[in-house]
């Protein structure tokens, strides 16, 4: 498990800032969340604290990023990327190092799309995705940024918890926890060896497996019950009755296919051979991580779409609004973008466009042009709420050493999932006190979205006090540090969703050449899945420009012969 929400790289349209009650931070203006006057509209069930934030400035240590100032009204460029999302930023700076005249632009006032860090007060928090599995690829992309010695990564060691009927469980980090292992009962632990041996029944309907229709049929219903659903739950808020396991956990639905036996535990191993062969030497520029581990930077994972801005420099605009994408006139190759900037409109002249927005506002820019893009927005997207509270560190039942713990459906308990993030990575909470990341919501909680701020907090509250809480913490007031509601979280990779995906992207190559669509609801949900889309269009933009007439694209002849390395 990479986090409960990876991500991702989310991408929710109306997602809005927490209102803050006590009003601006000192020597700051007040939020955007703040109505006028600095009345804060969120008000904390009673005794609670609230924190007042001091959001991560966009121009920073390494370099700023500025509002765009007035100017031409157009603006030629090869290579115009929308959205400065984890996708929209690692395809951006690769573009940008390769020599490629490249545009960024972002509809909000900073860049990072979901990835929101924050700091304040002795607090360093998250209200997007949360941590990522340091692959090569992304640890690359950071180097390459400058953010080497801001990475920082949890003890791999850590457990990861389950709560099932009053008791967290560690789920087994390797074979020689099995037998400790006490969640599944002696038939649900045999049915699941028998499953993982390959003894397994073939998919006689042949129609498209669900998550919980997969893992039954491998593992038994007592592993999907206990350890599948509560893992669903935290990395997609989907319900696994109508994720495809095939989109949404592919790689393990592949596994069945790669050995003798259909058993997926066969299979990892095989690809765990293969993945040792295919790796070659080591990147002696990547920093060294042991297995399990998770990462983040020092200041949050909003440093990493911010360090990409202060290398772009005045490539990036903020506060611009794609209002219309159309065919560039007169049968050239390239497109028009027509903006909302706070400068008035805008449009910008390219060879090529790359949409990272969420599937139903590319729907909505694309579908006069492209009109099979019309059905993205059939994507779902359930809403989520991110919860951020400090207790004292007294006020537990036990240490916090762990990942955090996950809850599954079946427990009655509405929030999806608290990490731990004081004890993944230390410091981030004061002496004495602990960070509590928490999700509440999802595909099985649709309601969740007619909630208040406060009731929100009421409930998250009423969770973790039951679960991790000493009794005699019965009326500790929560410090509130965080809280966001994404309105359009995570899309759901349901049955059909990636046919859906590549049907649009079919009738885009075909009728819209240089037209390239990314996120997360088109490569994945994971933070790596995003960072690993932007590397890949990189070099599917670069050859894209080099196929255009001399006249029509700028393109360097480095950017070219780098994109067939």
């Amino acid at each position: 498990m990479a986090a409960f929400i990876p991500v991702t790289a989310v991408a929710p349209v109306g997602a809005r800032r927490t209102a803050w009650a006590g009003g601006a931070p000192a020597g700051g203006r007040p939020s955007a969340g703040l109505c006028a006057g600095g009345a804060a509209r969120l008000m904390p069930r009673r005794g609670a604290v609230v924190v007042p934030p001091s959001p991560l400035a966009v121009a920073g240590r390494r370099g700023g990023v500025r509002m765009a100032a007035a100017g031409a009204p157009d603006e030629r460029v090869d290579a115009l990327v929308v959205g400065s999302g984890v996708s929209g930023s690692t395809l951006a700076y690769r573009l940008h190092e390769r020599g490629v005249s490249t545009l960024l632009t972002e509809a909000r006032d900073v860049v990072g799309g979901n990835v929101i860090s924050r700091m304040a007060n002795g607090y360093t928090w998250e209200e997007g995705p949360n941590t990522f599995q340091p692959a090569p690829h992304i640890l690359r992309l950071a180097v390459d940024v400058g953010l080497k010695e801001d990475l920082v990564f949890a003890d791999h060691t850590l457990p990861r918890f389950v709560y099932w009927k009053g008791n967290l469980y560690a789920l087994p980090m390797g074979p020689s926890d099995i037998p400790k292992f006490r969640l599944l009962s002696p038939w649900g632990a045999v049915r699941a060896g028998l499953g993982a041996a390959g003894f397994v029944l073939p998919n006689w309907s042949g129609k498209e497996e669900s998550v919980k229709e997969f893992i039954t049929r491998h593992l038994g219903a007592e592993v999907f019950a206990k350890m599948i659903d509560p893992f669903v739950s935290g990395v997609y808020a989907g319900d696994p009755s109508q994720l495809a396991i095939r989109g949404a956990f592919g790689k393990i639905y592949a596994l069945q296919n790669l050995g003798i036996t259909q058993g997926i535990v066969e299979g990892a191993i095989i690809r765990l051979r293969q993945r040792k062969a295919e790796a070659g030497d080591p990147d002696p520029e990547l920093p060294v991580v042991k297995g399990g581990a998770l990462g983040s930077f020092r200041e949050g994972l909003g440093m990493l779409p911010k360090a990409v801005a202060g290398k772009l420099g005045d490539a990036v605009r903020l506060g611009w609004t794609l209002t219309e994408l159309r065919h560039a006139p007169g049968g050239k190759p390239g497109y028009e973008a027509v903006y909302s900037t706070p400068d008035g409109p805008r449009t910008v002249h390219a060879k090529t466009v790359s949409l990272t927005a969420p599937a139903g506002a590319a729907a909505s820019i694309l579908g006069g042009m492209l009109p099979a893009a019309r059905a993205l927005d059939e994507v779902y997207y359930p809403c989520v709420w991110s919860v951020t509270l400090s207790y004292p560190t007294t006020a537990f039942k036990r240490s916090l050493k762990g990942f955090g713990n996950l809850i599954p459906r079946a427990m009655g308990v509405r929030t999806l999932g608290t990490i731990w993030s004081s004890s993944l990575f230390p410091g981030r909470a004061p002496p004495g006190r602990e960070l509590l990341l928490s999700y509440i919501g999802g595909a099985q909680d649709k309601g969740i979205a007619d909630l208040s701020e406060e009731e929100v907090v009421a409930a998250v509250d009423a969770d973790i006090k039951a679960l991790l809480l000493s009794a005699d913490a019965a009326d500790e007031a929560p410090v509130v540090v965080g809280i966001r509601k994404w309105a359009r979280a995570i899309p759901q990779y349901v049955r059909g969703h990636l046919e859906l995906v590549a049907g649009v992207r079919e009738a885009a190559a075909e009728s819209c050449p240089g037209l390239f669509l990314g996120g997360n609801y088109a490569s994945g949900v994971a933070f790596g899945d995003c960072v690993a889309w932007g590397d890949k269009a990189a070099t599917e933009v670069v050859a894209a420009l080099g196929n255009m007439p001399d006249d029509e694209a700028a393109v360097s002849e480095e950017a070219v012969s780098t994109a067939t390395v």
